[in-house]
């Protein structure tokens, strides 16, 4: 399978595991993935329920080490790495001098001079490139994508079913922490995180042991109703929790403090790339904000349509699905900030048509502790 532009497709080490399990494959970031097994709804409902298991191998992992690895993120990234202890994770982002994002990550402590970055498919090369474009510092940056199988075993029964196979003591293993453990008899490093909003783990792990591990798991969780899950349920699964999807909620030309992202943007602590604009941000208010929304008419929303305000063009649609599991159709759009009250009443434009929809307060889902 090759792209449009005639170039040839990545495929993970599942690739073959996926076509006999008769999933559909599309093209995702230079990479033929699984979009669905048994149907998006289907696949959603089990992780908001019981449990899905995804094949996120397409994702890149970057490596930071040396004396002043840490001084070389505190200057590349927004939040304050300085916070982690080992085997500690964070949520943060690559930084651009406007304040927008070259990507968003999750930043892993392996040691104080030893970090493991986990990025977007789509961007990997990019972001090492910008990071080693960056590097004034002593320290390695290394793109290790290539080493890793990532799969993410994610729902309310992930932890009693990952308990089946492996050595790692999960009660104890906080959200954003990880550990070195086996699964399945397979070494790699398991961390409590996830991009669906319910609890959950991704191991990453050397790809020769990728059919033994993904196959070993569903079988662990098939009397838990575990079933795999593809990219189509991962989207509308991140958009129920209102989490951001680079391309979309997130871009070059969008500052972090417009995307709600203040929460990791550490504007006291010294200087990182970006930080100018996002206080002076602060200050003085954003041009646009970051809301969410759910239609009070029969329609549903799509990435780029006009949201509208007394039938006047105001701002767009980043994100927008039904929501299986809320039974609703919601979507994310960035309008001006006066715009932006919770309960205002806006338009979304359907194929010509103002359909009536209603701002509503972030996220749409939330599970319960």
């Amino acid at each position: 399978m090759a792209t449009s532009e005639g170039v040839e497709l990545k495929r993970t080490a599942l690739n073959a595991a996926h076509r006999a399990a008769g999933a559909r494959l599309v093209e995702f970031g230079g990479w033929e993935m699984p979009v669905e097994y048994s149907g998006i709804m289907q696949e959603h409902l089990a992780v908001r329920t019981r449990a899905g298991l995804f094949d996120v191998s397409h994702m890149g992992e970057l490596e930071v080490q040396g004396p002043e690895a840490l001084a070389l993120l505190q200057w590349v990234t927004s939040n304050d790495v300085s916070r982690l202890k080992d085997f500690q994770a964070q949520y943060s982002a690559l930084m651009y001098p406007p304040g927008s994002a070259v990507d968003d990550c999750i930043v892993h402590r392996m040691a104080a001079d030893h970090y493991f970055l986990c990025v977007n498919a789509a961007n990997t090369d990019k972001d090492f490139a910008w990071i080693v474009q960056q590097n004034t510092f002593e320290a390695e940056v290394r793109n290790v994508s290539s080493a890793y199988t990532q799969l993410a075993l994610q729902g309310p029964q992930a932890a009693e079913i990952l308990a089946r196979v492996t050595d790692a003591g999960l009660s104890a293993l906080r959200y954003y922490w990880f550990c070195r453990a086996k699964c399945c008899g397979v070494e790699g490093l398991l961390a409590r995180t996830g991009y669906t909003g319910e609890d959950g783990f991704e191991f990453y792990f050397a790809p020769a042991e990728s059919e033994r591990v993904w196959n070993e798991l569903l079988e662990a969780g098939k009397p838990k109703g575990l079933i795999p899950a593809g990219l189509g349920a991962r989207n509308t699964l991140r958009l129920e929790a209102a989490y951001p999807l680079y391309g979309h909620e997130l871009d070059e030309e969008t500052s972090l403090l417009e995307a709600n992202l203040g929460w990791i943007c550490k504007l006291d602590n010294g200087e990182f790339i970006g930080r100018g604009p996002l206080v002076e941000q602060r200050q003085q208010g954003t041009r646009k904000k970051l809301v969410g929304f759910e239609m009070t008419a029969r329609g549903i929303a799509r990435d780029g349509y006009s949201v509208l305000v007394d039938g006047k063009a105001v701002g767009r649609v980043t994100s927008g699905s039904y929501a299986p599991y809320l039974k609703k159709s919601i979507g994310l759009a960035y309008v001006p900030p006066e715009h932006a009250e919770v309960g205002r009443e806006i338009q979304i434009e359907i194929r010509g048509k103002a359909v009536p929809a209603r701002l509503v307060l972030l996220p749409f889902y939330k599970r319960s502790k």
